[in-house]
């Protein structure tokens, strides 16, 4: 028995096929950043940061210049939720040796994929010990896709230190940012509904 498909069910299914990836790739949230903080031990390590929002779109730029080789580096994450104005609950706190992130793949997943979606967008460190050079960062944005598509609307923080194993800080940076939900997919779906 043979079946016949008519004409149209195979236009929507090719459309289906077509358009369900793209309509995935949809996040009914943008990350908007909003200040950069950071302080550096000079003696080590000089930085330049560039923080540009134009369009809804935030994009950063990073110059690092290390004046020493850098041997067994220890990253602190932390990042947060803002409860109430200025007060943020913490919801990852993760500290590793940064090292061993870039070395071994599955060390820790969700930092790792931030690493790696850090390499997309310059000259950055790929192994250790990271030599003295010059590294950079150029006009990254957060790849939504990565994240939760469940995150509330909120301000966040993204807290960075990274140190020598026996103390003392090399970089300690603080992203300030929130996620919009007004520009996003969900807002698309109700204007057209009526």
């Amino acid at each position: 028995m043979r079946v016949v498909f008519p004409r149209n069910c195979c236009a929507l299914s090719l459309i289906l096929v077509v358009l369900i990836p793209v309509t995935g790739a949809w996040r009914s949230f943008k990350v908007i950043l909003t200040n950069i903080d950071f302080e550096s031990d000079d003696k080590i390590l000089e930085v330049k940061v560039d923080l540009q929002n134009e369009l809804g779109d935030s994009k950063v730029s990073v110059d690092i210049k290390t004046l020493e080789d850098l041997d067994d580096v220890q990253l602190a994450v932390d990042v947060g939720l803002e409860t109430d104005k200025g007060n943020y609950s913490t919801l990852i706190n993760r500290t590793l040796n940064f090292c061993k992130l870039m070395k071994q793949r599955n060390s820790d997943p969700l930092l790792r994929g931030i690493y790696e979606d850090l390499l997309k967008h310059g000259s950055f460190f790929k192994e250790c010990p990271i030599r003295s050079g010059t590294y950079s960062l150029t006009n990254y944005k957060v790849d939504e896709e990565m994240l939760p598509s469940f995150l509330p609307e909120a301000k966040f923080r993204f807290g960075l230190q990274i140190s020598k194993p026996k103390g003392g800080t090399i970089v300690r940076t603080t992203i300030y940012g929130r996620i919009d939900k007004s520009k996003g997919f969900d807002n698309l779906k109700r204007f057209s509904l009526g």
